[in-house]
C-alpha cells in the first residue's frame, strides 16, 4: 500500500481519537464515581491519550518516508493535530482527567502501549484489506465491462469483414462486367472501322466510274 494511503489512514484514525477524547471531556464525571469504576474510566481516557501520542509518532515516521514535496504540507497537518491534542490535556489536566504523560500503569504499562499499538496496526490493516476488496472488486467490473467491449469490437469486425467480402464480389462481378463491356466496344470498333473502309472503297469506285463517264462523255470517241 501507498505510503499516502497509511498516512491518511493514520490521520483520520487520530482524529477519531481526539473527537472520543473531547466527547470525554464533555460527559465525563470521573468525580462522581468511586473506586474500580472511576479507576477503569480514567484508564480508557488515558489509554485514548496514550494513543493518539503513538498515532503522532506514526505520522511523524510516515511524513519521514513521503516525498519532499508533499512533507511541507503534511508537517503542517500534524502540528495542527499536535496543537488539538495538547489543547485537550490542558482541558483534562483542568478537570483533573488523567491523560498518557500523568497517568502511570505499573507494570502493564509497556504492554498496554504495545496492545495500543496492536490494535492501530490491526486496524490499518483492516482498513488496508477493505480497499484491497473495493480495489479487486474494481478490476472485475473493469474487466468485465473491458470483455463486454472486446466482444462488441469482434462482432463488429465480423461484421465489417462480411461486407467487405461482399463488396469484394461485388467488384469482382463489376470487373467481370467491364470485361464483356470491353470486348463488345472493341467489336464494335472492328466493325465501324471496317464500315468505314468499305465506305471509302465505294466511294473510290463510285468516283472512278464517275470519272470513267466523264472521259467516255467528252474525251471518247464521237
Amino acid at each position: 500500500m501507498a505510503s499516502s494511503e497509511i498516512y491518511e489512514d493514520i490521520k483520520e484514525n487520530l482524529r477519531n481519537t481526539l473527537s472520543h477524547l473531547k466527547a470525554s471531556i464533555k460527559q465525563n464525571s470521573l468525580r462522581r464515581l468511586g473506586g474500580e469504576e472511576r479507576q477503569k474510566c480514567a484508564q480508557e481516557i488515558a489509554r485514548k491519550s496514550s494513543q493518539a501520542h503513538i498515532l503522532i509518532k506514526d505520522l511523524e515516521y510516515e511524513i519521514y518516508q513521503a516525498p519532499v514535496t508533499y512533507q511541507a504540507e503534511m508537517n503542517r497537518e500534524v502540528k495542527r493535530l499536535k496543537y488539538d491534542l495538547e489543547t485537550i490535556e490542558r482541558s483534562m489536566e483542568s478537570k483533573q482527567l488523567p491523560y498518557s504523560k500523568q497517568v502511570t500503569f505499573g507494570k502493564g504499562s509497556s504492554s498496554q502501549s504495545q496492545d495500543v499499538s496492536d490494535q492501530t496496526s490491526l486496524m490499518l490493516g483492516h482498513k488496508s484489506l477493505q480497499r484491497a476488496s473495493a480495489s479487486i472488486t474494481r478490476s472485475t467490473v473493469v474487466a468485465a465491462e473491458s470483455e463486454g467491449i472486446g466482444n462488441e469490437i469482434l462482432d463488429n469486425l465480423g461484421q465489417q469483414r462480411e461486407q467487405l467480402h461482399r463488396t469484394r464480389d461485388r467488384l469482382e462481378d463489376t470487373d467481370v462486367e467491364l470485361t464483356k463491356t470491353r470486348k463488345l466496344l472493341l467489336s464494335i470498333n472492328r466493325k465501324v472501322i471496317t464500315n468505314k473502309i468499305f465506305l471509302v472503297f465505294i466511294v473510290f469506285v463510285e468516283l472512278g466510274i464517275l470519272g470513267g463517264v466523264v472521259y467516255i462523255k467528252f474525251f471518247g470517241p464521237k
